[in-house]
């Protein structure tokens, strides 16, 4: 089975999207980053095969209670941040 995705599928992809250094980071739920990174992955060569994630790091922050620490995965891609902004700001 193949899933289709488009390069407009990176807008649902994560729920922080910055410009790290240039280039795009992502940042997804701890819960479900394993099923984003493969989805990232993917939508990432829509933009052309020299794309990808580059790394990844832990992003644990504390929630607005300040009463539990909330883990996230962030995911710092080789793509330029203004072709992904050329993307969500349509």
């Amino acid at each position: 089975m193949n899933i289709q995705v488009e390069k407009e599928d990176i807008r649902k992809i994560g729920n922080v999207w910055s410009n790290e250094d240039g280039f795009l980071a992502i940042i997804c739920n701890g819960d479900t980053a394993n099923i984003e990174e493969i989805l990232l992955r993917n939508v990432l060569k829509c933009f052309g095969e020299e794309y990808h994630i580059v790394s990844s790091k832990d992003f644990i922050w504390q929630d607005d209670d300040y009463d539990d620490w909330d883990f996230d995965i962030e995911f710092i891609t080789n793509l330029p941040y203004e072709k992904y902004d050329e993307i969500s700001s349509r």
